[in-house]
């Protein structure tokens, strides 16, 4: 083996060894997929409270935290704050204020500190332009440089070169790659759709995303998050049950997503129990509920042994799963 074939091969060992996010490189997708996808909207830097990213310096082991803790409304247009911090640390090292664009697809930072010394602490600059074509350049004011001070860094102007598009499957999901290279900081970088930022690296080892939480959904490894912070679900859930096979009981967990008029609102929620030629057998949920993630337990109390079903029913959404019973 040659010399810079190693040097690629361990690479890619660091990589697989840190990152606990399993990505799929896909070799290619048909035109109608193509079609498809690009009629959707894309989203590259997910932007939703309570989305958290966790990200490992492959090299030092630095774990290095990303959250959204709040939204607002400012000067008319609503911006999301979005914190990074090293685990542990008492005060966050970076603090921003984020919008996505829907009409350009253009990311946005507040400036309040002012850190293209222009005087104006009302207006936004650019982050990502990330729908731009293979090899053009755009302006972002993503990353640090350091100021005169060499104790205090801000963000300054660099040229971001888009390098590649390439395709991935993270689970079932099918997903655009896209990799970036900043020119003034030789920092490269690879970004997900759904996903941000996966990988980034400055003449150095990568720093890669070890485990995420984005829109309630959870990826990979999260370290350090506390068990009783709420994270709010966006999907409806009905979790296989356990245990199963069971006798003479077993419990059902499920989620009901937040409403997207509301996250009070309450959903009309069932929860029944059949046979296989479709008779009720018990009825263990019919009420109204907030978002969240319930357990039940269901008894098998005078039934015999064979396969059953339970149904998750709201108003916008079935979901039926099987279970086995053996006495």
């Amino acid at each position: 083996m040659k010399k810079n074939e190693i040097f690629y091969v361990i690479i890619i060992l660091s990589n697989t060894l840190y990152s606990q996010i399993f990505i799929e490189p896909v070799n290619s997708v048909s035109d109608g997929f193509k079609k498809r996808y690009y009629s959707q909207k894309r989203e590259y830097n997910p932007l939703h409270v309570g989305n958290v990213w966790q990200y490992r310096n492959t090299e030092s082991g630095t774990l290095l935290t990303t959250r959204i803790v709040q939204d607002s409304v400012i000067y008319g247009k609503k911006y999301f704050k979005k914190t990074s911090y090293q685990l542990n640390g008492a005060k966050p090292n970076f603090v921003s204020w984020e919008r996505n664009d829907t009409v350009s697809g253009v990311s946005f930072m507040l400036d309040f500190e002012d850190v293209n010394t222009n005087g104006n602490f009302i207006e936004e600059l650019p982050l990502d332009s990330l729908e731009n074509p293979y090899w053009s350049r755009y302006i972002t004011y993503k990353y640090s440089f350091p100021r005169p001070n060499p104790f205090t860094f801000a963000p300054g102007q660099k040229t971001v070169l888009v390098k590649d598009t390439g395709w991935v499957k993270i689970e079932a999901d099918t997903l655009i790659k896209r990799r970036f290279e900043i020119l003034e900081l030789f920092w490269q970088e690879t970004i997900i759709d759904k996903i941000g930022v996966q990988v980034f690296m400055l003449e150095g080892p990568n720093t890669v995303c070890t485990g995420a939480i984005i829109n309630g959904k959870k990826y990979g490894t999260i370290v350090g998050v506390k068990e009783n912070e709420q994270v709010l679900p966006y999907e409806l859930k009905l979790e296989n049950n356990f245990p199963n096979p069971f006798n003479p009981s077993t419990t059902i967990n499920y989620t009901i997503p937040i409403s997207q008029k509301s996250v009070n609102q309450y959903s009309d929620v069932k929860l029944i129990v059949y046979d296989t030629i479709g008779r009720e057998i018990a009825v263990l949920i019919n009420e109204k509920k907030s978002s969240g993630t319930y357990s039940v337990k269901f008894d098998s109390k005078n039934l015999s042994s064979g396969v059953y079903y339970y149904s998750l029913i709201t108003d916008l959404k079935r979901i039926t799963k099987s279970m086995v019973l053996i006495k």
